[in-house]
């Protein structure tokens, strides 16, 4: 399968995608305002063409003439992150089209003010022209319906997931004292202060306890003026923000992990620390409560409430029979459901949909002019001329909970509803889509 993704090729996310897409047989390009290289795959930065013999024209025609080039090169054009591309209902009817947003470009965070009319606008179009629309999970999903103006059995739940093998439980040093990891950045969305005030409560209780505090943004240095008028700079390791490939090394020295987010459109952090059991203790917005799960893999308290921060982390680093069952807990549900394999397993599945769904459209309109113009026979799935329309239809519907049912397929440009769950490889229960 040939796939183009559009979205930021520094994000760990759009590389985690396309990397894991490549390496099981597709060819991928990601275009991008940003270069960055990624294994297996062709990234280039997104411009408007040149004028010249292929691109003829003024700027905007080259634009137009560009994407719809991308549109008909590819099986499928995955755009992630609702930016603006330019793209078109035109363009988008040329190829097919799938929308994921992210969530902060659906909902603002709070040191980003309100978009402006036109993007939000923008936005809506996008997702309404979309094939499919994917999101990371059930929160995002109704935050996205009611941005869009979609119901929310048309969109696709496909979460980012976890690599078990890396993201794996550690022996600890039984000499190191109780220590509380932070590792989402100082960003006001992500609360570092409501955890900040929470530092002196926690070692009122537990003088041994110890913060270790990963990131960079523009709060680190109020942060840490915090710290030291709240005389508690002692009880702090700061650390810049890390690659991807040691997350692992740092998750592996805590006890919990603390995420007081105010806004959080999912809580990939909390699936990280959770498969190395490694519990956690977050905010109740969101999709947190999705990825951790109140009394079973973690604790949930309310938004900005730096003291029920405070006695959620006392409660399980005084607890260490509670805190280490919850931490194996979490484990158990990454691996049943949001295992990186599975999760990808989901996104082809997905394509492949959209691929067949295209197929029946285009089956349809040949089989209304070959009532019009005799002679003309279309092409049924399973033929030689045809010959991965059947695979998709089977490898959709015999794995991974697919329906066994043909969906029926509607116009070109549309979402289609999605009546089944997911359920997940190995997992006996069915699950909602995650």
């Amino acid at each position: 399968m040939k796939i183009c993704i559009l979205g930021d090729a520094t994000s760990i996310h759009v590389q985690r995608i396309a990397a894991g897409l490549a390496r099981r047989g597709s060819v991928v390009r990601v275009l991008s305002h940003k270069r960055c290289d990624i294994a297996g795959v062709q990234v280039e930065t997104f411009r408007v063409p040149r004028f010249g013999l292929r691109y003829p024209g003024r700027w905007r025609r080259r634009w137009s003439m560009y994407l719809r080039r991308i549109m008909s090169e590819h099986d499928i054009v995955h755009v992630h992150f609702l930016h603006d591309w330019g793209i078109t209902s035109e363009i988008a009817g040329a190829g097919r089209l799938v929308v994921s947003p992210w969530g902060s470009d659906i909902v603002p965070p709070p040191d980003v003010q309100a978009y402006a009319e036109p993007e939000a606008r923008m936005r809506r179009r996008l997702l309404r022209m979309a094939r499919a629309v994917t999101v990371w999970g059930p929160a995002l999903a109704s935050a996205t319906a009611a941005f869009a103006g979609l119901d929310p059995s048309d969109i696709d739940c496909v979460p980012l997931g976890v690599d078990p093998q890396r993201f794996h439980p550690r022996p600890r040093d039984a000499d190191r004292p109780p220590t509380v990891g932070f590792l989402k950045g100082f960003r006001a969305v992500y609360g570092p202060e409501v955890l900040m005030r929470s530092i002196p409560r926690v070692l009122a209780r537990m003088p041994s306890a110890r913060f270790e505090l990963v990131g960079d943004g523009p709060l680190l240095g109020s942060c840490r003026d915090l710290a030291r008028s709240l005389h508690v700079e002692n009880a702090i390791t700061w650390y810049d923000r890390q690659p991807h490939e040691t997350v692992p090394d740092l998750i592996a020295r805590w006890d919990l992990s603390a995420m007081p987010s105010v806004c959080e459109s999912f809580g990939l952090a909390a699936l990280e620390s959770l498969a190395m059991e490694v519990p956690v203790v977050a905010s109740r917005v969101g999709g947190l409560p999705e990825t951790v799960r109140d009394g079973q893999s973690g604790l949930l308290v309310p938004v900005g409430d730096s003291d029920a921060l405070a006695g959620a982390i006392v409660a399980l680093l005084t607890d260490g029979p509670r805190c280490r069952a919850m931490g194996a807990t979490g484990r158990r549900m990454v691996i049943r459901q949001y295992d990186w394999e599975s999760c990808l397993d989901r996104w082809e599945v997905v394509y492949r949909r959209v691929r067949r769904e295209e197929r029946a459209v285009r089956s349809t309109a040949w089989s209304s002019s070959r009532r019009r113009t005799p002679g003309l026979t279309p092409v049924a799935a399973g033929s030689p001329d045809r010959p991965d329309a059947e695979e998709d239809h089977q490898a959709d519907n015999g794995k991974y909970g697919g329906s066994s049912k043909p969906r029926s397929p509607g116009p070109p440009g549309t979402i289609q509803a999605r009546q089944h769950q997911q359920q997940v490889p190995g997992d006996s229960k069915q699950h909602p889509p995650q």
